[in-house]
């Protein structure tokens, strides 16, 4: 599951990362879109419901990964409020997996 927003996730954005894309398979939902307009965390029912949009079907446990981590912690912070215990953080994120040609990354949504 990619926290990184649209534009990192379709690979549309510029990345300072040495590919673009995301990992396949992977669903995307974007850490940013998890938070109000000060920042904080959406109260529990508005989380739900995007969370649930996406998460819907998804394996377990759901494993998350960003640019280098910090949005998928947030994002892995988001979903244990709603009382998932099958959270990871791939801590390495794109920046670790851009870097091995031999991994492949999908671009688009």
């Amino acid at each position: 599951m990619c926290a990184l927003p649209a534009g990192g996730f379709d690979g549309s954005a510029p990345t300072r990362y040495s590919r673009r894309g995301h990992i396949p398979g992977s669903r995307s939902l974007p850490g940013r879109d998890l938070l109000d307009f000060a920042g904080r965390v959406l109260p529990g029912p508005e989380l739900a419901a995007r969370a649930d949009a996406v998460l819907h079907g998804a394996d377990s446990p759901v494993v998350l990964y960003c640019g280098g981590g910090i949005s998928a912690a947030g994002t892995a912070l988001a979903l244990t409020l709603l009382g998932r215990d099958d959270i990871a953080v791939y801590d390495g994120s794109l920046e670790e997996w851009s870097k091995d040609p031999a991994l492949a990354l999908e671009l688009g949504g």
